[in-house]
């Protein structure tokens, strides 16, 4: 299973709000799809970013 991005992420909670707009979906719905979409974009720029400071550490070291 592929990973999602923050881009599809994106797309996904405009899509939410597409269809909340046009009550296709609930509020309580959207607002869990919001939650979740909010978690997994925060643990995806903590893996970013640990591995750009991964990334640095190594190249400080090779540096040396």
């Amino acid at each position: 299973m592929e990973n999602i991005n923050l881009n599809e992420i994106n797309t996904i909670l405009s899509d939410t709000l597409r269809k909340v707009i046009s009550k296709e979906i609930s509020l309580k719905k959207a607002s869990m799809i919001a939650k979740l979409a909010s978690t997994l974009s925060k643990n995806i720029v903590n893996v970013e970013l640990k591995d750009r400071v991964e990334f640095l550490e190594q190249a400080l070291k090779t540096r040396r």
